[in-house]
């Protein structure tokens, strides 16, 4: 009796899983590789400021049912300008997104961002790298998957192959599903400081697209904002 009620508490659990093997890393600098990274010395970028944009993907991040599409990230790019741009600072122009081999790390050399960056004229070049981390809960009855979301950045000049400012934006969300009620409400996708409870958005299409797409926008908003904070803290009334 003793071990049926135990059999019976642990159906009640929640099990947690991380899925991937190895956190994405820490800082813009493990994937950069031959610039000059900034130190505590360095003067204030001067303004105006214009700049180019550039996203780069993983390769390993292909693999995630989450991942959004080249073209998603290229539209990621405008959620990044629209936080970014001030009276004083704007993006002249989105590159295409690239995709750099395996993790990423110490692929983007000051030659492969200049190939990437060529027909424009932007010599300043802000460089996000786009990474995640899927996170699952099990219940007993419903199944929720965490992503969270991550772009890393460096301002860069491409003529001096000198870093000028790094900054990052981080974001997550849940994909609740239920394994009995799909046909009502389900699948719901909702901010990591709510339940599933609500308030929540039921998705249509591919849930897990829908979650990548969510996690990735919040994590460019972010990177815009916070970019254009520390760049242009004061920015002059219009």
């Amino acid at each position: 009796m003793q071990r049926q009620a135990c059999f019976l508490l642990s159906i009640g659990l929640l099990m947690l899983a991380l899925v991937g093997c190895a956190s994405p890393p820490t800082w813009i600098n493990e994937y950069l590789t031959g610039f000059q990274p900034p130190s505590s010395k360095t003067l204030a970028v001067s303004l105006p400021l214009a700049v180019g944009l550039l996203i780069a993907l993983p390769e390993n991040e292909l693999s995630n049912r989450t991942t959004p599409s080249k073209e998603s990230l290229d539209r990621m790019g405008l959620r990044i300008q629209k936080e970014f741009e001030s009276p004083r600072m704007t993006v002249e122009r989105i590159y295409p997104t690239i995709i750099i081999p395996a993790t990423g790390l110490g692929t983007l050399s000051l030659e492969r961002v200049r190939e990437a960056t060529q027909g424009g004229h932007c010599r300043k070049i802000i460089v996000v790298v786009a990474t995640s981390q899927p996170a699952r809960k099990v219940h007993y009855s419903m199944l929720e998957d965490q992503l969270f979301a991550r772009m890393d950045a460096a301002l860069v000049d491409l003529s001096s192959g000198q870093e000028l400012a790094t900054e990052r934006g981080e974001d997550d969300y849940v994909l609740a599903q239920s394994y009995f009620f799909n046909a009502f409400s389900y699948p719901r996708l909702y901010y990591r400081t709510f339940t599933f409870a609500g308030p929540f958005t039921v998705v249509e299409g591919d849930p897990y697209k829908a979650l990548g797409e969510a996690a990735f926008s919040g994590a460019a908003d972010q990177l815009g904002m916070k970019l254009r904070q520390r760049l242009d803290p004061q920015p002059v009334a219009t």
